[in-house]
């Protein structure tokens, strides 16, 4: 998702194209070209794909702007060749605000579906005309634009509906379960039959030839399982502080040590986060943090054990040296002991700093990582 280039903001939410979006046109046209079609019918085939994209971020927005009715802000919306995605900051927690949220997505296409209606019934046109019979070509033209959009509308409704979560009919589905379960058991509902209708799409994908409807298929399968993951992660960590599941026992290491040098730190402990020191004539200065995954990885290195993945494929920047502060993350965060845990994690995540330090009355009091937070996630899920 970091491959993306902005195309602007609409009503303050930053609007994106993934890189891959422009492979769907030039699929399209490809796949006109080989049925010999010219210029003109080109540019019809492609204005209607991009009409429909536009009908997808006013689907997006009909979600993102409910939310912030309920003080939800939106991250992004980032068009895919599968459709588009909304990154809300957070889902609300109470089911019928959540369906809400879930509905005004299909609804905005109920909208445009229904003005197309209106315009055919009050000039008296036929909301078939150009329609192509099944098993003909699919031309776009002038007179047939609209009532393919129409029906396309009416399509991305009854799809959308469809209970795979986390698709808008499986929050949905999530926020009716919710009413009757707790969060967490509703998601786990919600996201088996996310992914079993998942694997119904890979099948249908199969039978039908449609690539897109593959790449629909495992974007439900796995996102229903970082939603079910993340929602745990999310009620395990709630109501909780740092101080639940910080170290007071940690280990310093100076920024000096070499490879052949920090083995017995970790050897001696089980820390998975470490933080890197120098020694100063004021006294101990915090330079950064480094993991033990970080460090076995460099140790690897060293002895000449890299994989061929890690020597030829992998796109993590590769080491200068290997002493600590060259193999550290020199990004430093403060916590105190009564921040949240919730949102302490997420910017973990967001900043990509793997190891924190626990600050209380200037005196450092404990250290805080990434792994510990998730065994912390595990024992309290």
């Amino acid at each position: 998702m970091k491959q993306r280039l902005k195309l602007g903001k609409i009503s303050g939410i930053p609007l994106y194209m993934h890189w891959t979006f422009p492979l769907l046109i030039l699929y399209f046209v490809y796949d006109g070209l080989s049925r010999g079609m010219d210029a003109v019918g080109l540019m019809w085939l492609v204005g209607f794909i991009l009409t429909i994209f536009v009908c997808v971020i006013l689907h997006e927005l009909g979600h993102s702007l409910s939310a912030r009715w309920y003080g939800i802000d939106t991250e992004d919306i980032t068009l895919l060749p599968i459709g588009g995605v909304a990154r809300l900051r957070s889902m609300p927690r109470k089911p019928w605000r959540e369906i809400v949220v879930a509905l005004m997505g299909p609804a905005v296409n109920v909208v445009i579906a229904a003005g197309l209606f209106g315009y055919f019934w009050l000039s008296s046109k036929s909301l078939f005309q150009g329609v192509p019979e099944e098993g003909d070509e699919l031309i776009i033209n002038a007179t047939n634009f609209l009532p393919l959009l129409f029906f396309t509308n009416t399509f991305l409704v009854i799809f959308n509906m469809i209970p795979a979560f986390p698709m808008d009919g499986g929050r949905v589905l999530r926020g009716l379960l919710a009413i009757r379960f707790s969060r967490v058991r509703a998601t786990q509902i919600a996201s088996i039959l996310g992914r079993i209708c998942a694997v119904g799409f890979a099948v249908w994908s199969f039978v039908s030839g449609s690539p897109v409807l593959m790449l629909i298929a495992f974007f439900v399968y796995f996102t229903a399982t970082q939603e079910y993951q993340s929602v745990q992660t999310e009620e395990a960590l709630r109501e909780k502080n740092v101080r639940d599941a910080m170290r007071t026992q940690f280990t310093l290491i100076p920024a000096e040590t070499n490879l052949d040098n920090v083995v017995p730190y970790i050897t001696t402990t089980a820390e998975q986060g470490f933080l890197v020191v120098e020694n100063t004539e004021y006294g101990t200065d915090l330079k950064g943090g480094i993991t033990r995954p970080t460090i076995i990885r460099a140790i690897k290195q060293h002895k000449g054990q890299e994989s061929f993945f890690q020597k030829y494929i992998s796109r993590r920047p590769k080491k200068k040296g290997f002493f600590m502060h060259e193999l550290m993350s020199d990004k430093v965060r403060y916590l105190t002991p009564d921040m949240p845990l919730p949102m302490v994690y997420q910017e973990m995540i967001q900043m990509q700093i793997p190891v924190m330090p626990v600050r209380e009355n200037n005196e450092l009091v404990g250290v805080l990582d990434y792994y510990q937070v998730r065994e912390f996630v595990k024992l309290n899920s």
